[in-house]
């Protein structure tokens, strides 16, 4: 985000070198790559964090007999899914 300012104030100083304008308007598009790219994969990571924790209260809900597996086994199944929101917070922080 902060390159896309940065180019962003350049803009009305460099408008009147076409040059300059055509390096600008690269660079405008690959930081909007980058930040799209980004939220992309960030999103991608919080929908599968959500769809696992879905399936996981839905296991739960449905049981008609009393849980029978221990904490380690119950931090297994809560593994990836917390992996993939630390990955896609890591993805929205490197958005900032």
């Amino acid at each position: 985000m902060e390159q896309l300012r940065l180019c962003l104030q350049r803009l009305p100083v460099v408008s009147s070198d076409e040059a300059l304008l055509g390096d600008l308007s690269w660079q405008l598009n690959h930081y909007y790559i980058e930040l799209d790219s980004a939220l992309l994969r960030a999103v991608m990571d919080m929908r599968a964090a959500h769809t696992g924790l879905q399936a996981l209260v839905t296991l739960l809900e449905r049981r008609d007999e009393p849980l029978l597996f221990s904490s380690e086994e119950a931090l297994a199944l809560l593994e990836p899914i917390q992996q993939r929101l630390k990955q896609g917070l890591e993805h929205l922080n490197g958005v900032q």
